[in-house]
Formats: structure tokens, sequence, C-alpha cells
């Protein structure tokens, strides 16, 4: 035997494979072969492990179907071992279902082959079936072991589930596995990953033994949870243990390490000799990318040797993250020119970058860049464009969108299913959000979040607070989001109490010092009738943005507070657009005519120009102390045609100084402009009725009828054992309608 064919026998198992498909045509003559039959060569379980083997390494699938095939036809289809390499082959050629099919067809199921079905599923992120599995099995007197548990972990630790983590925890230390390094491992990663770093940090500590893994894991989960200095001191501490770090320890740290700490590790990557490793220098251009030095990963990128796509990538990605928008894409353009084909992860960079900083349109124009090039979009290019297309107010693109995503099996994902809720609800269809929140059976904080939000935004009040029980009752920790978009919904109800029993969560989880929902607070308790509380909680807010102030300043104008509100507004260094709005409420609710002209006057001083709401403002304020003529004469002094707001700002002062031909001139604007807002039809109807003008007020009747615009019924709200209930004129589609209409009737003959 030749020597090659001793140090590979694969070859020669392929060549005795081959030939037993192939005909083996009979001889011609009998004799010569002694009337028998030419044998076709038997190959071994053992070897056929080996064949697989070959063709999971070379990624071969006809091959390993055809081995398959051939396993079964010799009546070894029943062999565990088999089994297990054909689970794992199926699983690297992505085909899930052909594994399942294989698993099932095994009567007798041990270990090994749990093992590799639970990976198999892990592998290709079908991580629910993968728990589902475990569970069945060991329900069915399947015992777990150490292999089993680091499978189920990595499932849990990438659903981000911190209820089957603690159910798991529990079962591993029943199975008296807890010490087992492997599993030990695999916990870490698992608690650190979902929001359990207390739990990963105790069991780091008790761990008896611990490997370069335990290390990378532990300070990896630091430097996530923004523990920076506790992670250099990890790091010491592994390389006093006697590990050194290697380029998985780098790469774990730079993955979201602050400009100080990253700019040490590439000290250390240098004296080491990991900086020239092509993973270690893209994740330091990555690294200065996200922490707003384009420079230094500009120098990284230029001077290295060899310049892949995943550099490309997180150097294009650096600049449009941080706003410099034409050098990346200039840098786009360069890289086509040296010849390296841009891919998804390319583009899906630049239209994140657009959509978050309020750039829709560019986001739109590098998204059809993108499929013009044949590029297929996946879940993180359509969660980068669907805002854009939701602030666009482009509703039939959403609708192309969520086309997209069923025909190519993605709306499945949670990411695109949430980031669909919220387009959705952004364009006023919230029976469509409504629709797809229903269809999520493992909702996120983020899925609840979005659905509250968008039915706050909305108006549907009752439906955020019920939809925020729904989620208390399934455990569900809220986020800063969640109870900002709730303390809303309370806000507009005047639900008092419900909102002081929010405020005391927020308090009990360290929420109530976030900007947002100390502004949110500070809203409910401004509507209800609370401004001394909100006072109190913006006094308490330690680092204060211009939406605290914001809050505030309107808050003080809602109570018709003007004084306190301007002492507030003088302390703002920087105000928006905004925070001029609130102030000038304040000054109109106040009647302070004199300051808020002249605060108006300085708008163009801090680099802003007035919008439409701040002339509606000024109309109001003027109206309110009878300079009707003045706030005509400021309307048609404004730089842009004045739209329904300012019109309806107008109209109001008339009806209230009774002033008959301002009054028709300006609803006849607004008429002009084809306002659909039934509350201006109903004020121009009453105004005319003032004055007797009974003809006309059937015209605007009539023009309300041909434009289909219906006045919205007036609604009620109670709270009833923690639950909203609303009523409107008429209604009938309460669960207990019979009740109540029963108890009204009681009520008028009562009163009669």
């Amino acid at each position: 035997m030749k020597p090659s064919t001793i140090l590979n026998p694969i070859p020669n198992l392929f060549i005795s494979f081959t030939r037993s498909f192939c005909p083996v045509s009979k001889p011609s003559s009998p004799s010569k072969f002694n009337g028998e039959e030419p044998s076709i060569s038997v190959i071994s379980a053992k070897n056929y492990g080996m064949l697989l083997d070959s063709c999971i390494e070379s990624n071969h699938q006809t091959k390993g179907r055809l081995i398959h095939a051939k396993i079964l036809i010799t009546g070894l289809g029943q062999d565990p071992f088999l089994a297990c390499k054909l689970i794992t082959f199926y699983s690297a050629s992505k085909n899930v279902i052909l594994s399942r099919l294989v698993f099932n067809g095994i009567l007798e199921h041990n270990v090994f082959l749990w093992n590799s079905m639970i990976r198999g599923y892990v592998v290709n992120g079908f991580h629910e079936q993968a728990l589902a599995l475990f569970y069945n099995k060991r329900a069915a007197g399947m015992k777990p072991d150490s292999y089993t548990f680091s499978c189920v972990l990595k499932a849990c630790a990438l659903l981000s589930d911190r209820n089957q983590g603690k159910v798991l925890h529990d079962l591993v230390r029943e199975s008296g596995l807890e010490e087992d390094l492997f599993v030990s491992n695999s916990l870490l990663s698992m608690f650190c990953r979902c929001g359990r770093f207390e739990h990963a940090i105790q069991l780091f500590n008790k761990m008896p033994e611990r490997d370069r893994i335990s290390w990378n894991s532990i300070i990896t989960g630091y430097i996530e949870h923004g523990f920076f200095d506790e992670a250099m001191e990890m790091l010491q501490k592994m390389i006093e243990s006697g590990y050194k770090p290697d380029s998985v320890t780098i790469l774990s740290a730079l993955a979201g390490c602050p400009l100080a700490l990253g700019r040490e590790i590439h000290g250390y990557a240098i004296r080491n000799g990991f900086h020239s490793t092509f993973r270690v220098r893209n994740s330091l251009v990555s690294m200065y990318g996200k922490c707003g030095r384009n420079d230094y990963a500009n120098i990284l990128f230029r001077n290295s040797i060899k310049k892949d796509k995943v550099a490309w990538n997180a150097l294009i990605s650096g600049y449009a993250q941080n706003g410099f928008f034409d050098e990346s894409l200039a840098l786009l353009h360069e890289m086509r020119l040296t010849g390296c084909h841009c891919d998804t992860i390319t583009y899906s960079g630049i239209i994140s970058a657009f959509s978050q900083n309020d750039r829709p349109h560019d986001a739109l124009r590098i998204f059809t860049q993108m499929l013009d090039l044949g590029l297929i979009p996946d879940a993180v290019t359509i969660t980068s464009i669907l805002p854009s297309c939701s602030d666009l107010q482009f509703f039939d693109y959403c609708q192309e969108i969520h086309a997209y995503t069923y025909r190519h099996s993605l709306e499945t994902d949670i990411r695109i299913r949430n980031a669909l809720i919220s387009v959705y609800s952004k364009c006023k269809s919230i029976q469509r959000a409504h629709q797809i929140f229903t269809q999520i059976f493992e909702r996120d904080v983020i899925s609840w979040s979005t659905m509250i939000a968008g039915y706050a935004q909305n108006g549907h009040h009752n439906e955020a607070i019920n939809t925020f029980r729904d989620m208390c009752n399934t455990k569900t920790t809220p986020n800063p989001i969640t109870i900002t978009s709730v303390l809303s919904a309370f806000a507009q109800t005047s639900s008092l109490k419900p909102g002081k029993e929010l405020h005391l969560h927020a308090l009990k989880h360290g929420l109530s010092d976030h900007t947002y929902v100390g502004s949110a607070l500070i809203d409910m308790y401004s509507k209800c009738g609370k401004i001394e509380e909100s006072r109190r909680i913006f006094d308490r807010i330690s680092e204060r943005n211009l939406v605290s102030w914001n809050a505030m300043i309107l808050a003080y104008a809602i109570h018709g507070q003007g004084g306190k509100a301007l002492a507030l507004f003088k302390k703002v260094e920087k105000p928006d657009h905004v925070t001029f709005l609130s102030i000038l409420s304040a000054c109109s609710h106040g009647g302070l005519v004199d300051q808020g002209t002249e605060i108006f006057n300085s708008i163009e001083n801090f680099g802003l120009s007035p919008s439409e709401g701040h002339y509606a403002c000024m109309v109001d304020m003027l109206g309110r102390v009878g300079q009707v003529k003045e706030a005509l004469d400021l309307i048609e002094k404004m730089p842009v045609k004045a739209g329904v707001d300012v019109w309806m700002a107008l109209l109001g002062a008339c009806r209230i100084h009774s002033n008959l031909n301002i009054g028709i001139y300006a609803g006849r604007r607004i008429i002009e402009l084809g306002s659909e807002n039934p509350g201006f039809y109903v004020l121009f109807s009453n105004f005319l009725a003032g004055f007797g003008r009974w003809e006309e007020v059937e015209e605007v009747r009539r023009l309300m009828e041909g434009r289909r615009v219906k006045k919205r019924a007036g609604c009620s709200w109670i709270e009833v054992d923690h639950k909203v209930h609303a009523f409107a004129v008429r209604d009938m589609t309460h669960t207990q309608q019979e009740c109540i209409y029963r108890m009204v009737r009681h009520l008028n003959m009562q009163i009669s």
C-alpha cells in the first residue's frame, strides 16, 4: 500500500463508495468468474462516519446525501453513531428539517443523539425548538450531561430569556453539574446575556476551577454592563492567575469598551503581537469608530497591508454613525473601485446611520441603491429602513417591505415585528400594529413597550394602560420607554393613583432619575393638578437636559403660572423650538403679551426660525387680550402660508371677542386648506350660530358631511379594580352595557 493511502484513507473510501453505486456489467464468460456475480465493496459504519466527516468539512451536500442513501440501503439506518453524524451533516448544511427527520427515525434515542439535535437547532438559530426538545426528552426520562446543558444554556443566552435561565440553573444544580467547568462557563455566558450579571459574578467567584474561557466571559460581562474599571482589574487578575489574554480576550474587551480602555487594549495587542491579526485589527477600527475617533480608525485602516470587507465595513460604519455622511459615501465609492465587493452589512450601517440622524430621504436613497445592486436585505437592513419609511409617512412603502419579509421568511424575526409595530403606529394604523403584536408569542420588553407607546401616541390611552397591566402579569420588567409611554397615558386620563404607583415602581428600580422618565412624571403630575409635585420631581433630576426643562416650563404654562415659567426659561442656555413653544404658551395663558412678544422676536437670536406653532401661540396670545386685528396683521406678515393651527387660533379669538368679519375670514381660510379636523367645523358652526347666521351654519354642516368629516364622540374614563373602562355617548360595546344602562335609567328616574 502506498504511503499516501495510509496517511489519508478518505480518497480510497470514496472510490469504494462510488463503485458501490455504479452498475456492474455482467461478465461475458461466466466461467471467468466461476459463475458468481462480482462483489461490492463493503464499508463499515466507522468508514461511513469518516466519509460524512469529510462531507461536513468540505460542505459537500450531494455526496453527503448519497452516503445517507447508502447507509439506509445497507441497513445501518438505526446505527446511533451514524445518526449523530447525519444530524451534524444536515445541521451544518442548514437543513434542520432533515436533521429532525433523521432524529425522529431512530427508535431508541441516547444522549449523544439528543445533544446532536439540540446543537443542530442552536447553531441554526432555532433556540425555542432546542429548549422544547430538551424539556420533552427530559420529561421522557433522558438524563442530560454537561454537553446537553452547555447547548441549552447557549440557546437561553441567545434568547436573553431570564425565566428560562433560572429554570435551567436549577436543573444544573439538581444534576450536580454546577461545578463542571464546561457547564459553569455556559452559565457564565447565559447570566451575562440575560441581564443577571450579579449571578455571573457570584458564580465566577465560587468556581473551583477556571480556564481562559471563564476569564474571557466575566471580562466581557463587566464591559457590556459598563464596569470598565472592574474589567481592567479582572484582566490583571487573569494575568496573575497564569492565563495570558489571547485574541479572543482582546476581541471581547474591544466589543463595547470606552476610548481610554480601548487604547490600553490596543497597546497590549501591539506589545504581544496580536495587532497584525485581521480580526483584532478590524475590531480596533470598529472600536475607534464607535468611540468617535475616526482619525485613529482611518490611520489603522490605511496602514493595513490587506484591507478586507470587514475592515471596510467597520470604517464606513464608523464615519456614518458619527455623522460624517459624505465621507462614508466617499469611502463606499472607494471600496468599489478597489474591487472589494460591498455586501448587505456595508449598506446596513449607512442606512442605520441616516435613519438615526433624521435623514430618511438619504436612507431610502441608499436602500434603493442597495437593491439595484442585487443585494438581499436582511433583518438588520429591514429594521434600519423601516423608521425612515414611518418618518416620511410612506405607508405603502411600509406595506411593501412588510410583504417582502413574508416572502423571504423574515417576518417571524422579533426585531422586524417590533419595528413593524412601531412603523404602523406612527403611520396611524394602530389596528395593523395590534395585529402584528398578537402574532408575537414570545414578547420581549421592546415588543410590549413599542405597542404601549403606539397606543399612547394614537390617543388610545385606556388600551395603553391595559396593555401595560398585561405586561406586568407576564413578569416582564418595564424599561424607561415603557414607563414614559404609560405615564403619558395616565396624564391624558388624569389617572393620579396609578401614576403614583408607577412612580413608586420607577423609584424602586432606580429609573426615576432617568431624564425621559423624570420628564414624563413632571407632565403626569401637572396634568393631574399636582404642579408642586412636578417641581419636586424636576428639582430631583440630577442631570437635566432640554426635555426636562421644556416639560417643567410647559407644566407651569398649563397651570397659568407664567411668571414661574419665565423665571425657569431664563435659566435655559440653548432653548430649542419646543422650549419656545412652551414659554409662548405660558405667556399666552398668563396674559404676558409684552414678555411673550419679546421672546418671540428673540427666536432668531438662537439660530432658529419661528415655526407655524410659534405663530399660532402668538396669535392665541394676542387674541386672548382682544388684539384680534394685530393677530391678523401678524398672520399676513408670516414668511410662509399660514396653516390650519394658526387660523384656528384666530377663529377662537374671534369667537371670544365677537369679531364676526375676521372670524368669517379665518373660517373661510381653513375651509380652503381642506381641514379634516372635526373640531374646526364645530367651532365655526357654533361661532356663526352665535350671530344667528343659520344659513351659513347649514352650509358648514353640509360641507362637513360632503367631506365625510365626523365629530368624535365625547369619552370618559374610570378605573375599577386596576382596569380602565372607557364610555362614550350611545356606546353599546361594553361587556356590561345592560347593567350600565339599567343603572342610568334608574338614576334618571331618581333625578326626575
